[in-house]
């Protein structure tokens, strides 16, 4: 599952990446960097999940 999240946002970066570079529209930039802040969330929130699960059942 993780996998998955990891390629479908690498893709929409790359998209969004690409369209800003062919229409230079900067709402496309901006989307780009709530989707890096997201992600970086999103991380974050499944590190820490991953460490409570190795804490508790151990």
């Amino acid at each position: 599952m993780i996998r998955l999240t990891f390629v479908l946002l690498v893709i929409t970066a790359m998209v969004l990446l690409g369209l800003y570079l062919l229409f230079d529209d900067k709402k496309y930039l901006q989307y780009f960097k709530k989707l890096l802040r997201f992600s970086l969330y999103l991380a974050m929130v499944a590190a820490v999940l991953l460490v409570l699960r190795r804490i508790f059942y151990v």
